[in-house]
C-alpha cells in the first residue's frame, strides 16, 4: 500500500505541481517539445476551422452574441469579440466539434487516453491574444500545463474515462500562467477546477453533444478559478487532488490510500515534460482509425479493378472486430447525423469506402441525409467478431457480381504519427471546408505557427484565425 509518510506525501507533491507550473520557463523545454507543439498547433487551428462547419453548434454562437458584454476576447472563425469565459468556451467547442483534434500522453511507456488538446490550445490561443503575450510564453503555458496535470492523470489506476474529470483542472493550470498565480493562487485556483468536473463519458452512448461542451466548459471553469484565486478573498484546499476526499484519492479504496503510481508521477519534473503526442487521420473518435483504414484501402482497390466505387454496385459491407471489449463504436447507426457518424465503425468503413477519406464535409448532418445509398450500406453493414493475435478492424465488400474484398488493419494504427504533409492535407481539408478566408490567410497561419517562438506578441497569429 502506497501511504502518506513517502518522500512526497500530500500535500507536498501538489504544492511541488504548483511550483512547477508557476515557475516553468521556455528554456526548460526540449527541442522535441517545441516541434511537436508546433504541429500540433496548425493541426488543432485547423479542426477549429473544421469545427466551424457544424451547423448544430452556430447556435452556441449566436446565443453568446445576444447575450453580449465586455468584448474583451475574440471569436475565432467569425467576427466580434466576446467577454473572455464565453470566448473561450466557444471557441474551444470548435475545435472539438468534429472530434478530430490530436490527443493522447506517452507517460513513462504508459499509453494514456486524454483529450486535453482541444480546450488546452484554443483557450491558450484566446488568451494569449487578451493578455498580448509571446510566443514563447504560449508555447510554455501549453506544455507546462499539459505536463503537470499528465502527471496527476498517470497516478491512476484507472485512467479513462476518469482522464474527463481533470480536464478542468489542466485549462486552469494552463490559465494560471496568463494570470501570473504564484504557485499558492495555482493551488486554490486548482481547488475550484478539481470540484467542478464535468464528465462526458455516456455521451458517446448516446450520440450526445455534450462531449464537445465538456472542452467549452472547462474552459470556462479556468476563467472562474484563477479570478476566484486573482481575488484572494477565498481560501483552498490544502490538497485538491490526494487529499483525503481529493478528486484523485477518492478514485481509490479503501479511502486513505495513494494510487500506486503516486511517487513515480514526479520523476523527472522540470527535466521532462510530457505533452499529447497522437494524430487523429480522419474526424470521429480516434478508435475508428483502422475501420476508416480498411475503407480506404478498399476503395483504392475497387477503384483499379472498376474505375470507381460504385454503391450500386456494393452488395453488403462486413465490420469484423477482433477487440474484446465492447464499445460504443460497435453500436449500429440510429440517428443518421453529425454526432453519431463521429463514433461508429460502420460509418467510418463505408464513409471511407465511398469518399476515400473521411473528411469534414463528409460527416456533416445534411452530408450524410442527402446520401441515402451511404446510409444504406451503413445501416445494412453487419459488426461481427473473429480471432486475431491481434487487435484488429477487418473489412469485408460483397459485390452485386459475386465478388468479394477484404482489408484488414491493426487496431494499433491510430497510434502511428501521420506525416507533416498528411497533417497539413487536413489543415487544407477544414480550411478550404470553412471556406470564408481566402488562402492567403492559411498561408500566413501555417507561417506563424512555423516560428511561433518567434513572435513577440501572439495577435500576429491570432488576428488571422478571425473574421
Amino acid at each position: 500500500m502506497i501511504t502518506r509518510d513517502m518522500i512526497v506525501p500530500p500535500p507536498k507533491g501538489t504544492d511541488l505541481i504548483c511550483r512547477h507550473i508557476a515557475g516553468s520557463s521556455f528554456e526548460d523545454l526540449s527541442e522535441e517539445n517545441l516541434e511537436l507543439f508546433k504541429l500540433r498547433l496548425f493541426d488543432m487551428i485547423g479542426c477549429i476551422f473544421g469545427g466551424a462547419c457544424v451547423e448544430e453548434d452556430q447556435f452556441f454562437a449566436d446565443l453568446f452574441m445576444k447575450w453580449g458584454g465586455t468584448p474583451e476576447a475574440p471569436l475565432f472563425a467569425r467576427k466580434g469579440r466576446l467577454p473572455l469565459n464565453n470566448a473561450v468556451m466557444m471557441n474551444c467547442l470548435l475545435a472539438r466539434a468534429n472530434d478530430y483534434g490530436s490527443m493522447l500522453y506517452h507517460i513513462f511507456g504508459d499509453r494514456v487516453a486524454s483529450h486535453y488538446g482541444e480546450s488546452l490550445i484554443p483557450l491558450g490561443l484566446t488568451l494569449a491574444d487578451v493578455f498580448e503575450t509571446s510566443g514563447k510564453e504560449f508555447v510554455t503555458s501549453n506544455i507546462v500545463a499539459e505536463d503537470a496535470i499528465g502527471r496527476i492523470l498517470y497516478t491512476l489506476p484507472k485512467r479513462f474515462p476518469t482522464d474527463m474529470l481533470l480536464g478542468s483542472s489542466i485549462c486552469t493550470a494552463l490559465a494560471s500562467r496568463y494570470y501570473k498565480l504564484s504557485p499558492e493562487q495555482t493551488k486554490v485556483a486548482l481547488s475550484y477546477a478539481a470540484t467542478n468536473t464535468s464528465d462526458p463519458a455516456n455521451a458517446y452512448y448516446d450520440y450526445c453533444q455534450e462531449f464537445k461542451y465538456w472542452n467549452a466548459e472547462n474552459a470556462r471553469m479556468a476563467i472562474m478559478a484563477c479570478e476566484i484565486a486573482k481575488g484572494g478573498q477565498w481560501d483552498g484546499m490544502e490538497d485538491p487532488f490526494f487529499g483525503h476526499l481529493g478528486l484523485i484519492t477518492n478514485q481509490i479504496k479503501p479511502t486513505g490510500e495513494l494510487p500506486a503510481l503516486y511517487e513515480k508521477a514526479f520523476e523527472g519534473l522540470g527535466d521532462i515534460y510530457f505533452t499529447e503526442c497522437s494524430f487523429k487521420r480522419g474526424p470521429g473518435g480516434i478508435p475508428t482509425t483502422a475501420a476508416s483504414e480498411c475503407g480506404t484501402l478498399l476503395n483504392e482497390k475497387l477503384t483499379d479493378i472498376y474505375g470507381k466505387v460504385d454503391p450500386d454496385a456494393i452488395s453488403r459491407v462486413r465490420v469484423l472486430s477482433s477487440i474484446k471489449r465492447k464499445y460504443y463504436y460497435d453500436l449500429e447507426f440510429p440517428r443518421r447525423n453529425h454526432s453519431n457518424a463521429l463514433f461508429s465503425y460502420r460509418f467510418a468503413a463505408v464513409c471511407s469506402l465511398l469518399h476515400h477519406r473521411r473528411k469534414v464535409a463528409d460527416i456533416q448532418t445534411k452530408a450524410i441525409r442527402n446520401d441515402p445509398r451511404l446510409i444504406e450500406l451503413v445501416d445494412n453493414a453487419t459488426m461481427e467478431s473473429y480471432d486475431n493475435e491481434t487487435e484488429a478492424i477487418k473489412l469485408i465488400v460483397e459485390m452485386k457480381d459475386g465478388s468479394s474484398y477484404e482489408q484488414e488493419c491493426n487496431y494499433l494504427l491510430m497510434d502511428e504519427a501521420p506525416s507533416k504533409e498528411l497533417l497539413l492535407e487536413k489543415f487544407w481539408d477544414q480550411f478550404n471546408a470553412f471556406g470564408k478566408l481566402p488562402r492567403s490567410v492559411g498561408e500566413k497561419i501555417l507561417d506563424c505557427t512555423d516560428k511561433i517562438e518567434t513572435l513577440s506578441d501572439m495577435r500576429e497569429l491570432t488576428s488571422l484565425l478571425v473574421l
